[in-house]
């Protein structure tokens, strides 16, 4: 597994014309082809189709890979996505493991160690079934002493699935990614924070909610919250809305209790529950926080009309985790 873990300055893109990111929801495949034109990263093709598997378990497991795989290349054809075959996607759920690890002040090849160890230590035997990586995380209080480390481990056997998934779509793999990864991939990409300014940001997906708390150009938290729900996501019905404001709640508190007097500013949200009129209010009120939507596609060059048959601009809400994708590093 790769995930796009590093820092942004530190590696280029993955080139543009050579890539298909895919965005496999519980509700809907979302599929992506960026551009470049003067510099500025251009959207230039989308496809949406309805997921073909009812209940769909966004992290991978289960029968049916091949109606997926037949729903991409259809997607394909019908969009007119020409590539090259190369395509990367990711995945999120329950089944990912986040965790974060703090060292005292170590050399990089220390760190590597420390990272290894301490995860052999947390998960023990069940290492053995496990994709890792880790990206040691910016200081973000000052006087801190030490290092914070995001460690995130996924199941082999989810990793493969996704591969033959995409192998039998007719593309080449050449990266799986982690939902959130890729969601605070987008926005560091595409949105300039002040200086100092920490946000919290929310993908409403149909069964999972993607979240990170982010500064400029910094990633400090993610996690997806799964209410193992039944139906997709309604936030309009209150005993849904409380549950996901706790699990809200408590990623907030744990990031201001480690950050030692940074505070989440407001919240930015997006995917397709965000598409609901009066999403925005409901977030501001249940959490005390300014909160607003944000279409990733509003941020990028594009030609209305041209991404994918009767794609309307709102539907850029469903678009950040497959645009993330296509924003990775090598």
């Amino acid at each position: 597994m790769s995930t796009s873990l590093r820092m942004k300055e530190e590696k280029p893109m993955l080139g543009f014309k050579n890539l298909v990111s895919i965005d496999i929801g519980s509700s809907l495949i979302k599929v992506v082809q960026l551009g470049q034109s003067s510099g500025k990263i251009r959207l230039e093709k989308v496809g949406l189709i309805e997921n073909p598997i009812p209940n769909f378990r966004t992290d991978g497991h289960g029968m049916g890979r091949d109606v997926i795989a037949r729903a991409i290349k259809r997607s394909l054809r019908k969009n007119h996505i020409k590539a090259t075959r190369d395509a990367v996607s990711s995945l999120g759920g329950a089944s990912i493991i986040i965790q974060y690890f703090r060292f005292p002040p170590l050399s990089a090849k220390e760190l590597e160690n420390a990272v290894r160890l301490e995860a052999q230590r947390v998960m023990g035997g069940e290492l053995h079934g496990m994709e890792t990586d880790f990206l040691a995380l910016p200081q973000n209080q000052k006087g801190a002493r030490g290092q914070e480390v995001l460690f995130t481990a996924v199941p082999k056997e989810m990793v493969g699935q996704r591969m033959q998934t995409l192998e039998q779509a007719g593309l080449n793999p050449i990266a799986v990614d982690i939902d959130c990864l890729a969601l605070t991939n987008c926005f560091l990409r595409l949105k300039n924070l002040a200086s100092g300014e920490d946000v919290m940001l929310l993908n409403l997906g149909a069964r999972l909610i993607s979240l990170g708390i982010l500064g400029k150009e910094s990633l400090y938290f993610v996690r997806d919250i799964s209410l193992d729900l039944r139906a997709p996501l309604d936030l309009k019905e209150e005993s849904i809305l409380k549950r996901t404001v706790e699990e809200i709640h408590r990623s907030i508190h744990y990031y201001e209790g480690r950050a030692q007097g940074n505070k989440v500013a407001r919240i930015f949200l997006t995917g397709g529950g965000s598409m609901t009129p009066e999403i925005s209010d409901l977030f501001s009120k249940a959490l005390g926080l300014p909160a607003e939507k944000w279409n990733p596609i509003e941020d990028l060059e594009y030609t209305p009309g041209k991404l994918a048959s009767q794609f309307k601009q709102s539907q850029g809400h469903l678009l950040a985790i497959a645009i993330g994708l296509g924003l990775r590093e090598k």
